[in-house]
């Protein structure tokens, strides 16, 4: 979902983009939702916010490949945008490093793992960083820059600019654990799934609360939808992987509901049963 994302933005900021997944099929419903999906180009040119030109070059910019080796020997910059699994990024950011030029910059966007495990296992670790886009990457004008123990202060720079260049505001997160974004919203999210389950209020109630009392554009069971349910659960069981925390332990009713089909939103995961407001019967607001 987020590498469809960022392929997006990039494109329709004038790069040239390569983008590769294991699933050839994943690379084909990629250009398709970039196209068409509720973010993609389509959607942006019917609702006056680009030009249908600069659509078509967005398009035509995006090219897809199948192998991993081929989409890194000439880039500038690869973005890892895989699953929140550490040993599946440190072996992506290993392969990666073996394809890309010496002076790639490699950055991941992982929301939540520390950037020094993710990049055990490479040696030019001064030219890796994180680079966290946000849900969805085409609207949300952040990117949380963290910076590893070793990267250096030319990558931090270069990727800082590279941020603004797309039109995006970059922040500087440290190297700890769920970083700036995560760490406050899922404090949130884990505070009002408890309200919830002491039943101190209903799920709708603490959406409103933070709609209208917090100026909030959307509760933070709305917000889970939105995101993804199944992501959700990933941020947080990773999150209580890397701390031991137990603030961090997955709410029981989130572990159902994924178990259960209930990915989040209907409206924008097609394979979804629905989100909270399903699972629980509310109506949406």
């Amino acid at each position: 979902m987020m590498g469809r994302q960022i392929a997006q933005v990039f494109a329709q900021n004038g790069h040239e983009v390569e983008a590769t997944d294991e699933d050839q099929q994943a690379l084909k419903a990629g250009l398709n939702e970039i196209a068409d999906g509720p973010y993609g180009l389509h959607a942006a040119v019917s609702k006056g916010k680009l030009a249908a030109e600069q659509a078509h070059r967005t398009l035509a910019a995006i090219k897809t490949r199948p192998e991993l080796a081929d989409v890194c020997k000439n880039s500038t910059l690869v973005i890892e945008a895989a699953f929140e699994e550490l040993q599946l990024k440190q072996n992506l950011f290993h392969r990666i490093e073996s394809a890309a030029p010496p002076t790639a910059i490699i950055a991941s966007n992982t929301s939540t793992l520390s950037l020094d495990k993710i990049t055990q296992r490479i040696s030019r670790k001064d030219r890796t960083i994180g680079m966290h886009f946000f849900n969805p990457a085409q609207l949300t004008k952040l990117v949380e820059i963290v910076r590893g123990t070793s990267t250096s202060p030319e990558t931090l720079e270069k990727a800082s600019q590279i941020v603004r260049e797309i039109g995006k505001t970059p922040i500087l997160a440290q190297d700890e654990p769920g970083f700036i974004a995560n760490r406050l919203g899922l404090t949130l999210y884990m505070e009002a799934s408890r309200l919830l389950e002491d039943r101190v209020a209903s799920l709708s109630d603490i959406d409103t609360c933070m709609r209208l009392g917090y100026n909030h554009p959307m509760g933070p069971f709305e917000l889970a939808d939105f995101v993804g349910l199944d992501t959700r659960l990933r941020n947080l069981e990773s999150l209580y992987k890397s701390t031991n925390e137990s603030k961090w332990i997955p709410p029981q009713i989130l572990r159902e509901m994924v178990q259960q089909g209930y990915l989040g939103d209907p409206a924008r995961k097609k394979t979804s049963k629905g989100g909270y407001y399903e699972y629980l019967r509310i109506k949406r607001g």
